[in-house]
């Protein structure tokens, strides 16, 4: 009997061991598990404090964005405004352009018709050949060049305004004493 007793209290005290061994590993197991599980819920409830901030933030710009949309929409409304009054003024500066170059055809039309009409013979005082934009009347628009020396005033393209040539209204050459040149007629 005391083999079996033996056995019997031997095998007691090995499910005593094998007991107090699995609380102790399932309880520092249990702890570790606890300790985790602490730990990520720590750095839960932090995450979701930097969550709300940013959430909090994200409103915040939010309603920046609204208040500064009006100003943004009437700003976007003056650049388009800007760009079609530009968009007119530059057909108004192609139409001067055109005008512009229109009319200085016509004042060399003018000028060639002149210069031919006093080098063929005729005289310049001879309102028939010299066209109307060209007469006494209109002297204050009539261009004429004098030279830094001479006492004459002179048509473009004369030959005495080879080393220079000073240009001026017709009536202001007149004020100033020039006469006109024998050659080209002024």
């Amino acid at each position: 009997m005391d083999g079996k007793k033996f056995d019997k209290n031997t095998l007691k005290t090995l499910v005593i061991a094998a007991s107090l061994l699995l609380n102790c590993v399932l309880g520092g197991a249990s702890y570790t598990y606890y300790h985790h599980l602490a730990e990520q819920m720590n750095e839960t409830a932090s995450l979701q404090s930097q969550v709300s901030h940013l959430e909090g933030s994200v409103s915040d710009l939010q309603a920046q964005v609204d208040e500064s949309q009006p100003a943004i929409d009437g700003l976007k409304a003056q650049v388009a405004s800007l760009t079609e009054e530009k968009n007119g003024l530059q057909t108004q500066v192609d139409t001067l352009t055109s005008q512009k170059a229109d009319l200085q055809k016509q004042v060399d039309t003018l000028k060639a018709g002149a210069s031919s009409g006093s080098s063929s013979g005729g005289s310049s005082s001879d309102s028939s050949s010299v066209p109307a934009a060209y007469s006494s009347s209109d002297d204050q628009s009539e261009t004429v060049y004098v030279t830094d020396t001479g006492s004459k005033y002179h048509s473009a393209g004369c030959r005495y305004l080879k080393k220079s040539q000073i240009p001026m209204s017709l009536s202001e050459a007149k004020r100033q004493g020039y006469t006109a040149c024998s050659v080209c007629g002024g």
